[in-house]
């Protein structure tokens, strides 16, 4: 829990307002004028209550890791990652061994991992792109 709530409140921090921004890259390192690892941010769906933010690591045209998704839940001020490009969606715990490969506290992982992550693009990273939201107002034909 306590995991949670300080990557919502991260993602926050780096953010800023969830409501105005649609996606956030944040450059990790740099060479000359090139960035070699970026950290890129999208929002996929948004809802009253929670939203799903894409994650994913890369540089250049070169992607690290696969895609992880996080629910974030604005009543409660939490985010965890819910599930990634190769795995559907991941439970709180798994027996181990078990014949996924997954570790018995896989999804407790990769939200301490997320955390790594983000503290790094707070502290190192420079050269932020937001791009805002586009709001698009449905027209009432009468």
């Amino acid at each position: 829990m306590a995991t949670a709530e300080a990557n919502y409140h991260r993602l926050q921090r780096l953010m800023g307002s969830f409501d105005t921004l649609e996606s956030l890259i944040v450059t990790l390192h740099q060479v000359g004028e090139s960035p070699t690892a970026e950290l890129h941010l999208r929002f996929i769906e948004r809802f009253n209550y929670t939203a799903t933010l894409e994650v994913q690591l890369g540089g250049g045209e070169q992607w690290w890791q696969k895609p992880l998704h996080l629910r974030l839940y604005h009543d409660m001020r939490m985010a965890e990652v819910v599930k990634s490009a190769d795995y559907r969606q991941y439970r709180g715990s798994y027996g181990y061994p078990n014949n996924q490969g997954l570790m018995a506290d896989e999804k407790a992982q990769l939200n301490s991992y997320l955390a790594l992550l983000l503290q790094q693009a707070m502290q190192h990273g420079t050269h932020l792109k937001r791009q805002p939201r586009q709001i698009i107002e449905a027209l009432a034909v009468v």
